[in-house]
């Protein structure tokens, strides 16, 4: 319900504005209300005490006939309405006003006497908003036994009415008019408020989300108006050179992209001509066997031929090994389908340190080999996995200086994993590079020297052979790097 500013916004402000507002209006207004029934009550009070202290002088010295004029001096008070004297039965004996003398009260003011009133409870009651009225018993007290000795305890009622002040109802109309005025003061100040976030914050916000939707569908051409001096003109203006940079930056990757496409041709393109190479040394080479061959049968007869099969031997070797290199070079250069089965990773870690020989041999690389389990096999492609060992250990002789030393081994690790590892003790690489070394076209050589396609393509095999590379380096310190695989003990 209140995930967005807007919905918190204006929840919280309405919240406030009504606690604001709200508060102290009723304070004022029960603070009022209680003054003002307090002085009602005084002076109602007041009033029945008077007419109590007239009727039991009047009473005293027997002059029932003053009764009449004593209620009505009494109700020549401009706030005093009416004063009524009745009996039990309702009976008017006695009023202010001569008309109403002899008449049911009940009957000419029906429900004006309650029967808390006659149970002899002051209650005071506002009536039409314009009222006070209390009705009190006169008591039947040891004084009065006299002359009223067959009543029982109350003797008659005393019922008096008096008319708010003009002042007094202006409170009551007043405290109607504030609670209006309130609700008047929560509405406009919610609309304002409302109106000014809209205008100011709302609208930017949208504004500046719509942009970055544009911006993240590649619409780098997206600006904003930054036509502001406050925080959100700041805030549009460094969007603005972020997106300026951004499409600055694509421009540049775009090209560099396509340089590196072009190289990444240019190498395909050597390497099916290298392919081609090795397929053609391996035809002179051939030959030169077979006449090697046809010259030992012939020597072997002769006196003294043995001071030439030496000489012969090692050209059989050498030719033997060239063969061995074109012969891996062909077995990597070929487009085989990708087909899994039982590989031994010891196996082609020497085939590819024998591709890589005549690098390893020209920046006199020592090569040590930690392989600490027999027939260490996994199910894969052994294509694929010699060109991840190939593109790493390319990628260990090139940050080694000469004489530097490449360590490659194999071990069982927890988990019935195979744990394939190279290091080497180069230059080492910080944590910025480290985290990029697997994004395609990022490389640290020159451009002439790498593509950045290598670690994300070791990255792509080893995740179709469902097995977790780690990389661990520092600068100065060299590098390792860890292949995880399952091991396959059948």
């Amino acid at each position: 319900m209140l995930k967005t500013i807007h919905a918190k916004f204006i929840f919280f402000t309405l919240v406030f504005i009504v606690l604001g507002v709200g508060i102290p209006t009723t304070f004022l207004i029960v603070q009022l209300s209680e003054n003002f029934d307090q002085r009602s009550r005084i002076l109602l009070e007041s009033t029945i005490d008077v007419v109590h202290t007239g009727l039991r002088n009047a009473m005293m010295l027997g002059s029932h006939k003053n009764i009449p004029l004593i209620l009505k001096n009494i109700a020549e008070n401009r706030n005093v309405d009416h004063i009524r004297i009745f009996s039990e039965d309702g009976t008017i004996r006695y009023a202010s006003n001569n008309e109403e003398v002899g008449k049911n009260i009940d009957q000419l003011f029906p429900g004006h006497i309650s029967d808390k009133k006659r149970e002899g409870k002051n209650t005071v009651i506002i009536e039409n908003r314009r009222i006070y009225s209390v009705t009190t018993p006169l008591l039947n007290e040891s004084e009065c036994r006299n002359c009223h000795t067959t009543k029982g305890p109350v003797i008659a009622y005393v019922d008096v009415d008096t008319e708010l002040t003009q002042a007094e109802i202006y409170f009551h109309t007043g405290s109607l008019h504030m609670i209006f005025l309130a609700a008047a003061m929560i509405l406009v100040l919610s609309v304002g408020f409302y109106l000014l976030f809209n205008h100011f914050i709302n609208k930017p916000l949208t504004r500046f989300r719509s942009a970055l939707d544009d911006v993240e569908k590649g619409q780098l051409e997206t600006r904003l108006p930054a036509a502001r001096e406050d925080e959100i003109g700041v805030l549009e203006g460094h969007f603005n050179t972020m997106v300026s940079n951004l499409q600055v930056s694509k421009k540049k990757i775009d090209e560099m992209h396509f340089e590196q496409l072009q190289r990444a041709d240019k190498l395909v393109t050597l390497g099916e001509l290298a392919a081609e190479m090795a397929h053609e040394i391996n035809n002179p080479a051939g030959i030169i066997m077979s006449r090697v061959d046809y010259v030992q049968m012939g020597l072997k007869d002769l006196p003294g031929s043995n001071d030439f099969n030496e000489d012969l031997n090692v050209v059989i070797s050498q030719v033997e090994k060239i063969s061995k290199i074109t012969g891996s070079m062909l077995k990597y250069s070929k487009k085989l389908p990708t087909e899994f089965s039982t590989v031994n990773l010891q196996a082609v870690t020497e085939d590819t340190l024998q591709i890589l020989g005549p690098r390893l041999t020209k920046k006199k690389v020592s090569v040590e080999r930690q392989f600490l389990l027999e027939n260490p096999q996994t199910e894969g492609d052994p294509v694929q996995l010699e060109q991840v060992f190939t593109n790493l250990v390319n990628n260990a002789i090139d940050a080694l200086a000469d004489n530097g030393q490449l360590t490659v081994g194999i071990e069982e690790v927890e988990d019935h994993r195979l744990r394939w590892y190279i290091q080497d003790n180069g230059v080492g690489m910080n944590r910025e590079t480290r985290e990029q070394i697997f994004n395609p076209f990022f490389t640290t050589k020159r451009a002439d020297k790498g593509t950045g396609l290598g670690l994300y393509i070791v990255k792509n095999i080893c995740k179709n052979h469902k097995a977790e590379i780690v990389c661990h380096s520092e600068p100065n310190k060299g590098t390792l790097f860890n292949i995880y695989f399952q091991l396959n003990n059948n």
